[in-house]
């Protein structure tokens, strides 16, 4: 009798565990239907701009052979474990037991098969008038706790945090803004107005932390400069400085008062000419105490000369010239960087420069990296000029210490998948990524840190120095911001979280943000 009544016992057990386990599937499933379903997007994904999130197949997969599993296990256990054990009360009890017991598992299985997510913290309100479109953005503070954008008819800004707007100011009436410094030094922007089809001649000096105009300084002389672009204004350490018509402006950071005026000239020891010169400059940019200008000399028919001029903030005086090597007149000109020197230079010519000029060596020629090379072919973000931030421009190559990182297109391919580094001491290849998406923005993100963010809603981190992954190597999920990204826009690390400023304010959301 001892020995029966021990098997039976046993099998009480055996079976009571299989409801349990039972209980357990079941709960997996209902576990992993609400969080697989609700984990997409809009309730619909798939393709390859709006792929599902990281993890989506395996967690739907598992809840459905949790069903299957659960429900016809729970019978054959209940109906073998009532055969030992009568009653109608336990069997329930079991099973919500092994339902409960396996929850917080099933959630720790779900985070490592979703991966590491972001997720949509906040959207701004569109833009009004829907005409407008964004020029530029700043950012507020190291933190970069406010962002500010500039369309043409305003400056707002934005809390990183929730969106809210912090400040509005307006252009003056019938004026537009047609230029931003490139940085904002000790709370103070410079941005630039222009009348239609009138010079780029009216500068603010704005107190970027309430809104505030602080001063206002008519540049005399410009008439070169009738729409928006990049590269008319700097700010430094103490000095304001403005280009105009064979002259760049140095004026109070502070106040505005004007300081030196500086006659851009071609040197003497340039082949002589009865034709009048004039030198034209193309973008200016200020750092570490020093404004370098990107001049371009020409006569009424002929290219003459182009030149890197280095002023004295201080004074105006020119301390350096370098010649530029173009043998054509400069079509673009745009500075990636102000510290260290590196400048996107494109000529006219066809066969001509093409190329990120980097200027972090110790005087002699600067370093080329061309924008065309046999193993990809460097895309910038110059396309888009004409569309969007026309007054700073978002561009797809930022300089990481001694590294130039830029997105790229390999041979055969019109698809930008690819994100590249070059030396900026010796113009040799570095590394290399190809993402499997098109790259949509490139940010600072941290101390030698890069994000690049995809078409496919991810967010990578590299090493600028080796390409190293940081995190998960398919990167981040960025939930929710499907049809709230447009082609051209600019990524900001702003205090944990990442803002991403469109140029098109009306069909998307002028700034957005997202976070862990």
């Amino acid at each position: 009798m001892a020995e029966n009544s021990g098997s039976r016992g046993g099998r009480v057990l055996i079976s009571a565990a299989l409801v349990v386990l039972a209980g357990a599937l079941i709960g997996l499933a209902v576990e992993y239907h609400i969080l697989g379903w609700s984990s997409i997007p809009g309730n619909s994904c798939g393709g390859r701009y709006s792929p599902c999130p990281e993890g989506t197949g395996p967690t739907l997969t598992l809840a459905f052979v949790c069903t299957f599993a659960g429900i016809f296990g729970a019978i054959g256990a209940i109906i073998w474990f009532t055969g030992h054990r009568p009653g109608k009360v336990l069997p329930p009890a079991l099973l919500a037991a092994g339902a409960l017991l396996v929850l917080w598992p099933g959630w720790q299985a779900f985070l490592w098969m979703r991966g590491p997510v972001l997720d949509l913290a906040w959207t701004a309100v569109p833009d009004r008038p829907a005409t407008v479109r964004g020029l530029g953005a700043w950012t507020v503070g190291e933190d970069a706790r406010t962002v500010v954008r500039a369309r043409g008819d305003a400056l707002i800004a934005y809390g990183s945090q929730d969106g809210d707007r912090r400040w509005v100011l307006r252009a003056p009436v019938r004026e537009s803004v047609c230029g931003m410094s490139d940085t904002v030094v000790d709370g103070i922007g410079l941005v630039a107005f222009s009348r239609h089809d009138k010079p780029c001649d009216t500068v603010w000096g704005v107190d970027v932390r309430d809104g505030r105009k602080v001063w206002e300084r008519d540049v005399k002389g410009v008439t070169l400069y009738q729409a928006a672009a990049d590269g008319l204004l700097a700010a430094d350490k103490g000095v304001a400085v403005a280009v105009a018509d064979e002259a760049v402006h140095g004026y109070g950071l502070a106040d505005g008062a004007p300081r030196w005026t500086t006659k851009l000239t071609e040197p003497k020891n340039v082949e002589p000419t009865d034709d009048e010169v004039e030198c034209e400059p193309e973008a200016v940019s200020a750092a570490g105490g020093t404004t370098r200008v990107v001049v371009n000399c020409e006569t009424f028919l002929d290219f003459r000369s182009a030149w890197l001029v280095t002023l004295d903030n201080t004074t105006g005086e020119e301390r350096e010239r370098t010649r530029l090597p173009v043998e054509s007149p400069i079509d673009t000109a745009t500075v990636i960087s102000a510290e260290p020197f590196s400048l996107l230079l494109d000529e006219e010519d066809e066969r001509g420069v093409s190329a990120v000029l980097s200027y972090s060596g110790s005087g002699g020629d600067p370093v080329q990296i061309p924008l065309t090379a046999d193993e990809e072919d460097l895309q910038t973000g110059q396309a888009s000029y004409g569309e969007g931030f026309l007054a700073r421009p978002a561009l797809t190559a930022v300089v990481r210490g001694e590294a130039l990182v830029v997105a790229a297109t390999r041979p055969g391919s019109d698809a930008v998948e690819r994100v590249v580094a070059y030396s900026l001491r010796d113009g040799q290849r570095m590394w290399h990524a190809d993402l499997g998406t098109s790259v949509v923005a490139l940010a600072p993100a941290g101390d030698g840190e890069l994000a690049v963010f995809g078409a496919n809603q991810r967010l990578w981190t590299f090493d600028a120095s080796n390409g190293e992954r940081r995190g998960e190597s398919d990167g981040a999920t960025v939930r929710e911001v499907a049809g709230h990204i447009s082609g051209i826009g600019q990524l900001i690390r702003a205090d944990g979280t990442w803002v991403f400023v469109n140029s098109d304010g009306d069909n998307y959301p002028p700034v957005l943000a997202f976070r862990p």
